[in-house]
């Protein structure tokens, strides 16, 4: 019984999704089917959000135990990071009881908007400035002209990057059309087998889905 709600189940439940949303857009058969295909997607849809909810309250609840468990360890280097973590979901859980109390959407309620103007857009911003770092070491180590392709790669990526700044067009307007020119066309001729080849991986997979062979999403190999 255990193998049958762990495995086949799910398994089951994939298929049948897969089946439907796959129907639903390349399958014509009339009016009727169309309109009951639609009302099963929209059906799926939703649960989804139901789901996908869920397993955030989840995702939360986890994420409190943790940064709790933390500070009954007295991790001292820890402690101040997991009680702002804290302190800032539960401030967050507050005001969204308080949204549904008021009957204000949760993304438009004023003290939820102010914490994530005034905290989550510049902590996010801050996370991706440090970024630039490890770039700016990666394309240097990268654009070194080691060998003809490094040497091809780097004259590329130095007309890019003057093609897109307004001092590559002071230096020589022509930088502008040759970057146009080589995103339209090799960039486009390097990135379509890479779509096409991400296609062909998602319809396998599908396919390994619907006909039950593929079960490493569920963390079991055999």
């Amino acid at each position: 019984m255990s193998v049958v709600w762990r495995r086949t189940i799910p398994q089951i439940l994939v298929a049948i999704i897969l089946v439907v949303m796959t129907a639903l857009y390349f399958l014509y058969v009339d009016k009727t089917t169309k309109s009951a295909l639609n009302y099963w997607d929209g059906l799926l849809i939703n649960y989804s959000i139901v789901i996908a909810a869920l397993a955030a309250i989840v995702g939360g609840v986890d994420l409190a135990r943790y940064h709790v468990s933390l500070i009954m360890k007295r991790e001292r280097e820890q402690i101040p990071f997991s009680l702002i973590t804290l302190i800032l979901e539960v401030v967050c859980v507050i005001f969204a009881f308080y949204a549904i109390a008021t009957g204000v959407p949760i993304l438009t309620q004023p003290q939820f908007s102010w914490i994530y103007l005034n905290l989550q857009v510049p902590t996010s911003s801050a996370m991706y400035s440090i970024l630039v770092f490890y770039v700016a070491s990666a394309a240097y180590r990268t654009f070194r002209a080691r060998n003809p392709p490094a040497l091809l790669l780097l004259v590329v990526g130095v007309i890019v990057m003057l093609g897109n700044t307004s001092l590559g067009f002071v230096i020589w307007p022509g930088f502008t059309p040759l970057k146009d020119w080589i995103m339209t066309v090799p960039n486009a001729a390097g990135y379509r087998p890479i779509v096409i080849g991400v296609g062909l991986g998602t319809i396998i997979l599908g396919l390994r889905l619907i006909l039950r062979k593929e079960v490493t999403w569920m963390g079991r190999r055999d």
